[in-house]
């Protein structure tokens, strides 16, 4: 018995082609490594193919799911591998990495330093694990919030705390992100700071579609999906730099067509983008906010518009510093917002900055 069903999974293996992204886990599946003297003699061979044949492994989402099956409903656990489940949905443990925050704080220091003329605020995006109604330990916010207003050279620059105005409902369901509808609070905590008052009076709520998170495929559980909501202003017009020619392009502020793709949350913005231009002739005042942002801030800084007639949303994951020089004219009397979550906070390396680089 023990050969036939190992003997049968080796040969469905063989037969079974293996997916070309592995859909529920937004990645893309290990390949079948290099085979040769040289592989096998570092190990390198026999540790990249654990990896490949957990990928290609017959049936994967299904023993995936009874995995987790056994560990939340039957074992009782709370939680798998970080994840877990509760009344508000699926989250995962972040816990803080002092290092990392100071490392980050650096590479803020050294953008904050050379924006001259120009009110530089920075803030946080608490993990949803805080608002767990499970307590998980993991994203401590009262480090971070030390570690934040405590490193040296911060004190010159503006903090703006806002985890008391979100909540566990702020979040999607089935994702690490935050719903665009819910961040009424966080607008007026950032806006009493930085001196404006977003108007959302002016903006209409539409219905985009459902989005099915990060998390509801890492935890391989069947927990539904999210409905997207989304804030409009017909005055709003946006302008994306296309990585390929380099040039500036128009493009919709909600990407209707990203909401089949891979993660949802790209209808807001189209997603991942190296350097985006929101204008609203509309605006409340002429100023400009120049936005330090991860994903979050693809739905937030369509709401920051209401105020601001241009918002330049940099995502220094995506485009090094010295080349946003080569676009952007930083204006004295503008306002700069560091806003970044467990994404940036925990690994500052994906920014493309060095400490040493300097604004032109």
């Amino acid at each position: 018995m023990f050969i036939l069903v190992f003997g049968g999974i080796f040969l469905l293996t063989l037969i079974m082609t293996p997916p070309e992204i592995l859909q529920s886990e937004r990645r893309i599946p290990t390949k079948f490594p290099p085979l040769s003297f040289e592989t096998v003699a570092s190990a390198e061979f026999m540790e990249k193919f654990d990896n490949y044949a957990a990928d290609s492994f017959p049936c994967r989402d299904s023993f995936r799911t009874l995995s987790s099956i056994l560990a939340f409903r039957v074992f009782r656990q709370t939680d798998k591998s970080g994840l877990y489940l509760d009344s508000n949905g699926a989250g995962m443990f972040k816990p803080i990495e002092a290092e990392s925050v100071e490392q980050l704080l650096k590479k803020i220091r050294t953008i904050a330093g050379n924006l001259n003329g120009i009110s530089v605020y920075y803030s946080f995006i608490p993990d949803k694990s805080v608002y767990s109604d499970k307590k998980p330990p993991g994203f401590d916010t009262a480090l971070l919030r030390q570690i934040l207003t405590e490193s040296p050279g911060m004190e010159e620059y503006t903090f703006i705390d806002i985890t008391d105005e979100l909540g566990a409902g702020s979040y999607y369901r089935t994702d690490l992100h935050w719903k665009q509808t819910k961040l009424a609070g966080v607008l007026d905590v950032l806006g009493a700071s930085m001196g404006f008052d977003a108007d959302l009076s002016l903006y209409s709520e539409g219905y985009a579609g459902e989005l099915e998170g990060v998390y509801a495929g890492q935890i391989a559980l069947p927990i539904g999906t999210d409905s997207v909501y989304y804030l409009y202003n017909p005055y709003l017009s946006a302008t994306y730099l296309n990585e390929k020619t380099m040039a500036p392009e128009p493009g919709p502020v909600y990407n209707w067509e990203k909401l089949t793709g891979l993660d949802a949350y790209d209808f807001f913005l189209s997603g991942a983008q190296p350097l985006v231009i929101l204008e609203n002739d509309s605006a409340a005042s002429d100023r400009e906010l120049y936005l330090f942002r991860d994903s979050f801030s693809s739905s937030l800084a369509p709401l920051l518009a209401s105020f601001y007639s241009r918002i330049v949303l940099i995502d220094l994951r995506y485009i090094d510093i010295r080349t946003v020089n080569r676009f952007i004219e930083f204006k004295p009397g503008s306002d700069a917002l560091f806003l970044y979550s467990t994404l940036v906070i925990n690994n500052p390396d994906v920014l493309l900055i060095s400490i040493y680089d300097k604004l032109i």
